[in-house]
């Protein structure tokens, strides 16, 4: 009987696991996901024109990018992201807009902390990310 029901949990807790893909980064990132028709949208390149320009602050701040179109995907590294794990984010997190942008970023409790349907300056972000508890006792931790 014990084997049976750690048969069952196991096999819940894979099923839950594959249902939550941002899993990975609990704790331990911060996730912004980007939702654009596709990856030529104009308000797309502005905000990761943005992004690529303060590599240390976005290191600094855990941060990691996903990036959600119709369909296609990119998650940390531009690596492709898997069809389920896109129809899994854009169901959670979207619709992926027709046109523009979307922006989310969730923190690393796994919470949506922000979303807004245009380009984010990257020192609003910061200054976000900043003012947020978890953030603060990091950066006083760093200065120990």
């Amino acid at each position: 009987m014990k084997k049976f029901v750690w048969f069952v949990g196991s096999l819940l807790f894979a099923h839950l696991g594959s249902a939550q893909p941002l899993q990975e980064h609990l704790w331990q990132h911060r996730v912004v996901l980007l939702l654009a028709p596709d990856a030529e949208e104009a308000a797309l390149k502005q905000q990761f024109n943005l992004w690529t320009a303060t590599p240390e602050e976005v290191t600094d701040r855990d941060l990691v990018l996903y990036q959600l179109f119709q369909h296609s995907g990119t998650g940390p590294g531009g690596t492709p992201l898997q069809p389920e794990v896109l129809r899994l984010l854009t169901n959670r997190y979207g619709p992926v807009p027709e046109q523009g942008l979307k922006f989310v970023l969730i923190g690393k409790d796994g919470t949506v902390k922000t979303e807004q349907e245009a380009v984010v300056p990257m020192q609003e972000l910061f200054g976000r990310i900043d003012r947020m508890p978890m953030r603060r006792s990091e950066m006083r931790r760093s200065k120990n």
